[in-house]
């Protein structure tokens, strides 16, 4: 420096001063422009008593040495205090430098709850409806919202539609889901067995078929047996196996044949349509709960750690189909009036609305009955009707864990399932998805941190107009497609469209101008020039 002297007035604050003064200094301008009148009234050299805003008289403002208007504490009389410590910075509600304190003060505790921010944020700055100015800023952040928020709830079942008036044949509308595995002797050797389990959504009868693997073409001749025995349906309803997909897709594409299509017009019959519910739906609407989950009740609990041979698998799976075909669905309405002696009405039942009427069944097979403790049979020999008792030896216990399961499954639990959740039917607050939206994809083996990102491609809707489903596109491309209770909505497309259009258009005048600032390189004006000489006189 020459001549140090020429500077010697100027006072230099160190980088601590700088930030203070800087901090200072901005609130000062924001309370200026929030609180004019409290600057007026402080500016005048006479005050009158009726002429005091009604915020000073509220909240005992003052200034400070700065010029800060700060809130007066009873605190602030203690001896031996600073009284400025106690006296809490004045901030306006809609003041855009109150979002940044308070979300600065979240972060630096490490994004603690409303009450603990609070706590701390009251110790230097005061702030008009501090509990809902809070809460409203802290929805905005989004690491809280990966956190807190929940998945969309649902008033109405998705599958509500087509369970309202489903035709009234049996086995035109129905549920396939797979069961297993198991494992039985084939041949001498332990193998896996499938069940392809069938539900029919009107009559609520089931329908079993053997699958030794979980190919496609094993799900396709397994169907096709079902269809043989009981007609081609008209919708058909499943999850998202892979193998079910597969097979879907195969008949989808050979019933748009031309030809196929053809005949099927000439005969009347409507082509299959097959749907797949999205996957994260937990709850089919008794479709799983009450079907589904009852036969694997019934078969794990019979054959638990036997292994059985095929023969007498198969003829268990027959047995357990007849069985849960006799469960109670509805009762009788008229026997409950022309007959008032009669406690329990009479019974409806998957079977009688399959048959027409109650089959009566008896076991033709001897020596398959569960013998008695004191029969003496039970004993070795080489006996040949003895023989006959020891190999139905696995599949009578079984038989006996079978009937002991349905007695106490279907006639003791069916009705503590339709009330085991109280709030089951209680009103819901819904929130719509819209396409566009930032969602996270719910994963009950992952921490919320670890929850897929992705983005609301499409959505499915109900007749109520809430949404049950979206197709989502994760971050590597790849689109999914998930139930609305396994998603949880973390930013909306009207949250950041504006913002987003707002900076595509700054960029865009931005590049405008360092398009028209630029200057030309010279040997891009000389290219110009000499295309220009080459188009009117034909030379460089």
């Amino acid at each position: 420096m020459r001549d140090p002297s020429k500077y010697s007035h100027f006072n230099c604050l160190t980088d601590e001063e700088t930030l203070s003064e800087a901090y200072n200094f901005v609130i000062y301008r924001d309370q200026q422009i929030h609180f004019p009148e409290v600057f007026k009234y402080f500016a005048r050299s006479s005050n009158a008593v009726r002429e005091i805003p009604n915020i000073i008289s509220q909240l005992n403002i003052y200034p400070d040495h700065n010029g800060i208007l700060r809130v007066r504490s009873k605190t602030a009389r203690w001896k031996d205090r600073d009284k400025f410590m106690f006296s809490p910075i004045l901030l306006s509600k809609d003041s855009a430098l109150t979002k940044k304190l308070i979300l600065e003060m979240h972060k630096m505790t490490n994004h603690a709850g409303i009450y603990s921010l609070l706590t701390e944020f009251r110790k230097t700055f005061w702030v008009s409806h501090f509990f809902s100015t809070v809460k409203k800023i802290l929805k905005e952040c989004i690491n809280c919202r990966r956190f807190h928020r929940h998945a969309v709830k649902l008033n109405q079942s998705p599958y509500r539609d087509f369970r309202l008036e489903p035709p009234n044949i049996p086995f035109r509308s129905i549920f396939l889901d797979y069961l297993g595995p198991y494992y039985i002797k084939y041949q001498g050797v332990k193998t896996k067995i499938w069940l392809l389990c069938i539900t029919c959504l009107w009559s609520r009868a089931i329908n079993l078929k053997l699958c030794f693997d979980m190919t496609v073409p094993t799900f396709l001749r397994a169907l096709q047996l079902h269809i043989w025995e009981y007609g081609t349906p008209q919708l058909c309803f499943s999850d998202m196996g892979s193998q079910i997909v597969a097979g879907t897709n195969l008949i989808s594409d050979f019933l748009r044949d031309p030809d196929t299509v053809q005949y099927l017009q000439e005969h009347g019959m409507r082509a299959v349509e097959f749907e797949q519910y999205y996957k994260g739906c937990n709850q089919l609407g008794s479709l799983v709960e009450s079907c589904v989950k009852l036969v694997k009740r019934l078969i794990y609990g019979s054959v638990r750690n036997t292994v059985l041979n095929s023969l007498d698998f198969e003829f268990l799976i027959a047995e357990t189909v007849h069985l849960v075909n006799r469960r109670p669905i509805a009762f009788h309405e008229s026997l409950r009036d022309n007959n008032p002696n009669e406690v329990i009405p009479a019974a409806i039942t998957p079977e009688i609305l399959l048959k027409g009427y109650e089959l009566v069944s008896l076991s033709i097979i001897p020596n398959l009955q569960p013998l008695p403790d004191s029969d003496p049979s039970w004993t070795p020999s080489k006996d040949p009707i003895e023989h006959i008792k020891d190999s139905y030896s696995k599949l009578r216990k079984s038989r006996s864990c079978l009937k002991d399961i349905y007695n106490s499954e279907f006639l003791a639990k069916l009705v503590h399932q339709a009330t085991n959740v109280g709030s089951r039917y209680k009103p819901v607050s819904h929130k719509n998805l819209q396409v566009g939206d930032i969602v996270l994809l719910k994963d009950v083996h992952l921490k919320p941190a670890n929850y897929p990102m992705g983005i609301v491609k499409s959505v499915q809707i109900n007749s109520i107009g809430e949404t049950t489903g979206a197709t989502i596109m994760k971050g590597n491309k790849e689109k999914v497609n998930r139930h609305s209770s396994s998603l949880i909505p973390l930013l909306s497309i009207n949250e950041y469209s504006h913002s987003k259009v707002v900076h595509r258009q700054e960029d865009e005048h931005s590049n405008e101008d360092l398009a028209l600032k630029r200057p030309k390189r010279l040997a891009g004006l000389k290219g110009v020039r000499k295309t220009k000489n080459l188009y009117l006189h034909g030379d460089a």
